[in-house]
Parts: structure tokens; C-alpha cells; sequence
């Protein structure tokens, strides 16, 4: 089933209510999270000026989202966006939704005064890797992580 024709106005920002129809997209990343922290994490996004995230719907149905984050670059003028999350639900992924994720978070992007975006995605997800490079990003550097125990 083609849903292209539904992609104009598809795009919205996400909202606190959004929360629970994201879980299962989250879990299709593979991250288990509840509707209550996923709600929070909403809220306090809604109120920072520095993230963003945005939702695709088919009317009242959430069938994709991305999480956005500007952060100032300390060697260089401007700022850096970086896609902290994107997910198509399976059915859905081919139809063209990510890519007016995509387009709606590039534009984002640019009225916040970046001049890099940067994406984070796991060698184990080898046609994520190809979507990104069909929008023009490409393998730069090395990214070295730890993780902090609280």
C-alpha cells in the first residue's frame, strides 16, 4: 500500500499525549521505555529551546518520529544538530515518511543556526546507514562512548 499522498501536512511536532502511541516505536529501536518517561521526556522537550522532536502521522495514527538537539560548537561558528532518534514503524518505512522527517528536521536545523548536522547509528543497522547517506551524510571521525553508572 502506497501512503505518499498522505505525506503532505503528515509532519507535526510531537506532544506530551503522544507518549504512549511511541512506545512501540521506540521499541522497534529496541528500547523498552514506559508512556509515563516517555510523556516527561515530551514535556521537557516542548519547554527547551534546544531540542525538538516531531512526529508523522496517517491521520490520527503516529507512524514515525524524530528527536532533534542543538548544541553551540566551541571551535567554530554556528551550531551543531544532532538526530538523537529516528524511527519508521516496519510497515510504513519505504513510503517516504523519513524522508519528510528528514526534511522537516533539516529545516529545523537551519532556523537555529546550524551549519553541521551529526547522527549516531549503530553498526548493526546497516539500511539506517544507507537512508542517511542517500540524505547526504556521510562517515566522518569515530565515535568513542563510555557509560556513567549512576
Amino acid at each position: 500500500m502506497n501512503h505518499q499522498a498522505d505525506l503532505p501536512g503528515a509532519v507535526r511536532p510531537a506532544c506530551a499525549a503522544d507518549a504512549p502511541s511511541l512506545v512501540p516505536l521506540v521499541a522497534e529501536l529496541g528500547y523498552a521505555i514506559t508512556a509515563g518517561q516517555l510523556r516527561e521526556k515530551l514535556a521537557a522537550i516542548e519547554a527547551s529551546s534546544t531540542d525538538h522532536a516531531l512526529v508523522a502521522v496517517d491521520g490520527e495514527r503516529l507512524i514515525g518520529c524524530i528527536a532533534l538537539h542543538v548544541l553551540p560548537l566551541f571551535h567554530m561558528e554556528g551550531k551543531l544538530g544532532r538526530i538523537t532518534a529516528l524511527v519508521v514503524g516496519a510497515s510504513w518505512r519505504g513510503q517516504g515518511i523519513g524522508h519528510a522527517l528528514m526534511a522537516a528536521a533539516h529545516a529545523w536545523f537551519q532556523t537555529c543556526g546550524c551549519v553541521r548536522v551529526e547522527v549516531t547509528s549503530g553498526d548493526q543497522r546497516a539500511d539506517a546507514h544507507r537512508f542517511y547517506a542517500r540524505h547526504g551524510y556521510a562517515r566522518q571521525g569515530q565515535r568513542l562512548l563510555m557509560t556513567l553508572c549512576p
